[in-house]
């Protein structure tokens, strides 16, 4: 059987990818760095070469996913025809009506673990954008945005606990984040705010 010589970018896609689906069809603990090796058709050495330990694998492909799943709440933040309150608003509603792929992986009974590491790596990503955002909305207002990365921060990390759990985000979950994520922001507004 002939070689089949790729680019090293390619390849280490090829392999998250796979990681990937091995780890939501038969879970974290079932899949190897071998296993995703012989699926993908390479030596495991190469894909020794390329992660290490199942752990950097798992790791580099939870933040590949993250940023997929980020790419939504991503372009809300970054769209400039939208207001800062009009991009929340529609990041909230698209994280109720998102349907995330690999979701019995990170979603799934007994997911718990892999759960909150996928919404880590989640808001990570959601952050810097978010706080870019509320920049962008403090010099439109001539106002100072000191402590913009630290709002962003919250806001991104307690929508975690209103996401989570089995049936949320629900209804009154996401009413719940419109109204704090707006208290949130209005109080950022506030010339009083310290």
């Amino acid at each position: 059987m002939a070689r089949t010589v790729k680019d090293p970018e390619e390849r280490r896609s090829e392999l998250l990818a796979c990681a990937m689906r091995l780890f939501d069809e038969e879970g974290y603990d079932n899949v190897s760095v071998r296993a995703v090796a012989r699926a993908v058709g390479v030596a495991p050495a190469l894909a020794y070469h390329y992660f290490d330990s199942k752990e950097k694998l798992f790791d580099e492909a939870v933040r590949v996913y993250a940023r997929r799943c980020a790419d939504g709440f991503i372009a809300l933040l970054e769209d400039r025809s939208l207001t800062l309150d009009e991009a929340v608003d529609r990041a909230v509603e698209l994280a109720g009506t998102h349907d995330f792929p690999h979701a019995g992986a990170f979603h799934g009974g007994g997911a718990g673990a892999l759960h909150d590491r996928l919404s880590l790596a989640l808001c990570e990503e959601v952050r810097p954008h978010l706080a870019a955002a509320l920049e962008r909305d403090a010099a439109a207002r001539g106002m100072a945005a000191a402590d913009a990365g630290a709002l962003a921060g919250m806001m991104v990390y307690g929508c975690i606990g209103l996401a989570s759990g089995p049936g949320m985000p629900d209804a009154a979950a996401m009413s719940a984040a419109r109204r704090y994520l707006g208290a949130l922001i209005a109080a950022f507004r506030s010339p009083h705010h310290v």
